[in-house]
């Protein structure tokens, strides 16, 4: 199989993920932070070393682990008290982890959700966005940091001195950035920043979190700390507050492995020059459209489509016929359609690459959609 499906999840692994799975697994799964034996004592230790890491990686001092990044946006909407006309902003390229999330509480509390502007070109307008929030202030500002769909990297520096100015709340889902696009969550004035464990960071399913600086959320999810526990509140202070259940140790240690293997990596450069190449020569095929902005700030995902097929078939086609692994569809990303001009296809075919995908790969990914494009 020639798997071209790395924004979904990240694979194949690092071998040292596989390792550390099994290992902490058959070694760490205990009770992290709730016995006070000393395999217990190790578990937690792990636990706590991959978050001091992970902190360290975008200059954060707190981090809270949770089962996936669209858990971590559950917490962080629902964390917060709202009233009706609050103004909050969202990103045409966000995923329904944001754009649900947002929907579901806006008909809950009343407040109005608007989208940062685009350019022709699809890039953010970010002239637009200051006047859009000088007229209308937002409470908050949600944006990804490279989005699913056509893997632009959005200008969070810039939307982040925005939201300072307004004294906004800044949201960032870095579920397709963490580890392989440099990160500050100081100097891009960034309140919470998302991440999965399973993409960019070449970790296992079941591990993701957010990370911050002074994290002021409410708790919406709640349960056992293995600490106070005669006491119905939650802990007041400290990750614990927001961290009920037992940990996820094996993940957890999983993904340190996958991360610190990502950091020392660059896989950025990797995706792009693969980028590069399979852009050109889609686009040098008559019958392929290719949705990309008109930017140089991309990541290793790449969009298109065939005329006259329906993007669904196309990619049964690639996997059956061609053994290639892609996506089809809509891509859990509900506003950015309506830019790219993709529901006459039923979506877009998406190819995304990562540090395992080689330039042979793309070649065969060429080579079929070609042969598709003749034959339709």
């Amino acid at each position: 199989m020639i798997y071209l499906d790395n924004a979904a999840t990240s694979f194949p692994k690092p071998q040292i993920v596989y390792h550390e799975m099994d290992k902490a697994t058959r070694t760490l799964s205990f009770n992290a932070g709730r016995g006070h034996y000393k395999e217990a004592d190790r578990a937690f230790g792990v636990v706590e070393e991959a978050r001091k890491y992970l902190c360290e990686q975008a200059n954060a001092s707190n981090l809270i682990f949770s089962a996936s990044a669209t858990h971590s946006l559950n917490q962080i909407v629902s964390g917060y008290t709202y009233q009706k006309g609050d103004i909050i902003y969202c990103s045409p390229y966000d995923h329904n982890a944001i754009a649900r999330t947002l929907y579901a509480h806006s008909k809950k509390y009343g407040f109005k959700v608007k989208q940062i502007p685009l350019k022709k070109d699809l890039t953010v307008d970010i002239d637009q966005l200051a006047l859009d929030c000088a007229l209308e202030r937002p409470k908050m500002i949600y944006c990804t940091h490279v989005s699913n769909v056509t893997g632009y990297v959005l200008p969070i520096e810039q939307i982040g001195e925005i939201a300072a100015k307004y004294q906004s709340i800044f949201v960032v889902d870095g579920a397709q950035a963490f580890g392989i696009v440099p990160i500050d969550l100081k100097k891009y004035h960034i309140d919470y920043y998302v991440f999965a464990g399973h993409k960019t960071l070449h970790g296992p399913f079941g591990i993701g979190g957010f990370l911050s600086n002074e994290c002021t959320i409410n708790p919406s999810f709640f349960g056992g700390t293995g600490t106070d526990s005669l006491n119905l509140e939650m802990p007041t202070s400290g990750s614990i507050r927001y961290e009920p259940s037992s940990p996820n140790v094996p993940a957890i240690a999983a993904m340190y492995a996958g991360a610190k293997w990502t950091f020392d990596h660059d896989v950025l450069k990797h995706e792009a020059d693969l980028y590069n190449y399979a852009r050109s020569q889609l686009e040098s095929i008559d019958d392929v459209i290719v949705y990309q902005p008109l930017t140089e700030n991309t990541s290793g995902i790449i969009s298109f489509n065939i005329r006259g097929m329906n993007c669904n078939d196309a990619a049964n086609i690639l996997a059956k016929d061609y053994d290639i692994a892609l996506r089809s569809g809509y891509h859990c990303a509900p506003y950015i359609h309506d830019y790219l001009g993709t529901k006459m296809f039923n979506g877009c075919l998406r190819a995304s690459f990562g540090y395992f995908v080689t330039k042979e790969d793309i070649d065969q990914l060429i080579d079929a959609v070609d042969e598709i494009s003749l034959e339709g």
